[in-house]
């Protein structure tokens, strides 16, 4: 009798640890768990799901060219950048640009992205159609930081956020991706997309 209880104490001891995440996994290893992401205008977490769940294409006309900070140049740890950058395509001016957001007036998509809250997940509520970006910054260990994913072509780290990415291991590498979406959706054309990966030293 004993042994037998012995056993089954084995087996569930076995199912519970089975049950629980692997060994030496976090959130941070998973990259569909989206709960450290900052959102950013109208971006919306289900459009981030479809980007993350997406293959990710290579496509030059969709690289991100960075317009500022200098990155050759270290960045001052005392004042945050503000990244600004714009995709390859729109420089080019082709006769289709791939990725023109179409579902609203610009004005009113301009409008209510000022008015939205940084740092908010707007789910379940306007589905989201333009140029989403996903800008993933690292430490020198590989180590996830911080996500942001925002709607705008321009993202500021707040105070707290920067001093995150400045206490890292440095330096530091910032991974874009890109996609096109039509009411949280990614069509065929649509990506995601490469968008580029990027040193940045800080002084």
């Amino acid at each position: 009798m004993k042994a037998s209880r012995r056993a089954c104490c084995g087996l569930l001891l076995l199912l519970t640890s089975c049950s629980g995440s692997p060994s030496g996994s976090s959130a941070a290893d998973d990259p569909l768990d989206i709960s450290d992401v900052t959102y950013v205008g109208l971006a919306t977490d289900e459009a981030l799901l479809r980007l993350l769940d997406g293959t990710v294409r290579d496509d030059a006309r969709q690289h991100v060219i960075i317009d500022s900070p200098e990155l050759a140049e270290p960045l001052p740890r005392d004042t945050a950048p503000t990244f600004t950058f714009h995709l390859a395509s729109v420089a080019v001016r082709s006769s289709r640009p791939p990725l023109a957001p179409r579902a609203w007036p610009g004005s009113l998509r301009r409008a209510l992205a000022w008015l939205s809250p940084i740092g908010v997940a707007h789910a379940h509520g306007i589905p989201y159609s333009g140029n989403g970006y996903l800008l993933a910054f690292k430490d020198a260990n590989g180590k996830r930081q911080l996500r942001v994913f925002t709607s705008q072509t321009s993202y500021t780290p707040d105070a707290a956020a920067w001093h995150k990415l400045t206490a890292a291991v440095a330096p530091l590498q910032l991974d874009i991706t890109s996609a096109y979406f039509e009411e949280n959706e990614i069509p065929d054309d649509g990506g995601p997309f490469v968008g580029g990966s990027f040193r940045l030293e800080l002084q």
